[in-house]
């Protein structure tokens, strides 16, 4: 019995380690560059900022420019994408403050268990 108690601990603790390893969070200060690699190889990169959901193409009409809910195009100087599907963040501000996610972002399962790939949160601070 104690070879499947410490059999369980060990896998409810990878488990979490899983979880938590999908969330990462950067700490930007007004002004600074950053590189957002979460949707390499991806469709699209969506974020959720303060003026709602928006999405960055890779691919059509709309590619490396930034699409909000309705369709209509926002703002994206400040934003440059390569090839790999890398998102340079040129001179970060605090509307840039929020969620970013590769679009698709499939739910990956592991037996009975599920969690999102990579998810990023960037948040603003000026020190």
């Amino acid at each position: 019995m104690v070879h499947v108690a410490t059999i369980l601990t060990i896998l409810c603790f990878s488990l979490a380690t899983f979880s938590d390893a999908s969330i990462a969070t950067a700490r930007l200060r007004t002004g600074q560059s950053f590189l957002i690699r979460e949707a390499e190889n991806a469709n699209a990169l969506a974020h959720t900022i303060a003026s709602g959901p928006q999405k960055m193409e890779f691919t059509g009409r709309n590619r490396g420019k930034r699409v909000d809910q309705n369709g209509q195009i926002v703002n994206s100087e400040n934003f440059r994408l390569f090839q790999n599907g890398s998102v340079l963040i040129k001179h970060a501000s605090p509307s840039d403050a929020g969620t970013y996610q590769k679009d698709p972002n499939p739910m990956i399962r592991i037996g009975d268990m599920g969690y999102a790939p990579p998810i990023l949160i960037i948040q603003m601070h000026d020190f």
